[in-house]
């Protein structure tokens, strides 16, 4: 709680003083009795609280003080009316087939039955969710952008919300094998062959560019590995960010996902379906080579748009990664505007006034 105008607080000082004025003024009660009598009364049970209607006039100007001081309460949480403008920029490369745990781990997993999430579908739900949680501010706009070889706009900036997390589960990674066209040979969604952050970062940015019905404006970066393709360096992207006005600032939040600790990937035929093993667990080996790496790029895209950098190496880091992000990315969104309450310690003075009537006027009317 708050206080609008304080100062009208100094107005309690008088109390004592008047607390003992009225003492003074009317002492110890007693019941009249006459002169010649020879005790003195027993004081009543009402001489004796001779006080209270005093004791309610106190209070009434503690509570008239207090509405004059101006309380404050915070307000419900309101957010802005514009709401924020973020394109989801996902990697779809090849490497995103891997599974970052121990083999302990992955034992146990298959053991039960269950097939392990790989980078991809860790990215995919953790994204489903966070888009959840975003549909509660109805204000967002969200789109999407996946790359792997080159980008492509999979779904533009838009409200809804529900058809943009069809369209994420609509998505189908690229796992390696070709058919005779030299096309997936599971119908992927984009050739995993390459990794165009720059590209997908520029086809990122052309929807923001483009919105200005939005209060703020951030792409969410998640890939697993080092530029490799495209026609426009992501470095290059990110000084062009950096250098914008600040009412067209872009944030850049850069995600690298794996990277660190024991990873596998199936072992899948030439037609892209996983192999099983004799007792019907899905086959996982050590990829041949590592993918590789560079979070020093991810950092600097980051920091050039005043973003941030996470490091998501496994499936519960990036949950917690995704948590932080919706806790610092959007904290301008939300308002508490506080609330005046002087109308509660008024009507406590009115109900004292009224109750010190009613007894002067009932109860204590004889008292001396």
């Amino acid at each position: 709680m708050s206080l609008g105008a304080p100062w009208f607080l100094f107005a309690l000082v008088a109390l004592p003083f008047l607390a003992w004025r009225i003492a003074s003024r009317r002492g110890r009660g007693r019941v009249p009795v006459p002169t010649a009598a020879p005790f003195l009364a027993v004081p009543s049970l009402k001489a004796t609280l001779w006080w209270v209607p005093d004791l309610l006039r106190l209070l009434a100007i503690v509570a008239v003080v207090g509405a004059l001081a101006r309380p404050r309460v915070p307000g419900a949480e309101v957010r802005s009316g514009k709401g924020v403008g973020i394109v989801l920029v996902l990697d779809m490369s090849r490497s995103m087939y891997a599974v970052d745990m121990p083999a302990a781990d992955l034992t146990k997993v298959l053991e039960k039955g269950e097939t392990p999430k790989n980078r991809f579908e860790t990215a995919r739900e953790v994204l489903k969710q966070f888009i959840v949680e975003r549909n509660k501010n109805g204000a967002d706009k969200i789109g999407l952008v996946i790359f792997g070889q080159e980008a492509w706009l999979r779904y533009p900036m838009t409200h809804d919300h529900a058809r943009l997390i069809r369209s994420l589960n609509e998505l189908v990674l690229d796992v390696g094998p070709r058919d005779a066209s030299n096309h997936c040979a599971n119908g992927c969604t984009v050739d995993g062959g390459g990794t165009a952050i720059g590209d997908a970062l520029r086809r990122g940015y052309s929807q923001l560019a483009r919105s200005e019905d939005v209060e703020s404006k951030i792409m969410v970066l998640i890939t697993d590995g080092k530029e490799m393709g495209g026609t426009t360096p992501a470095s290059s992207i990110a000084r062009h960010l950096r250098d914008l006005p600040p009412d067209e600032q872009v944030r850049v939040y850069t995600f690298q996902v794996g990277g660190k600790g024991e990873m596998y990937v199936p072992q899948i035929d030439r037609l892209g379906r996983p192999l099983k093993t004799a007792t019907g667990f899905p086959r996982y080996e050590v990829p041949d080579q590592q993918f590789e790496i560079d979070p020093d790029l991810l950092k600097e895209i980051a920091s050039s748009t005043k973003g941030k950098y996470y490091e998501s190496y496994n499936e519960e880091k990036f949950k917690e990664d995704v948590d932080d992000l919706a806790k610092t990315a959007f904290e301008a969104t939300i308002d508490a505007p506080e609330i005046d309450v002087f109308e509660w310690p008024l009507f406590a003075a009115l109900a004292l006034v009224a109750l010190e009537w009613l007894l002067r006027m009932s109860i204590f009317r004889s008292v001396a």
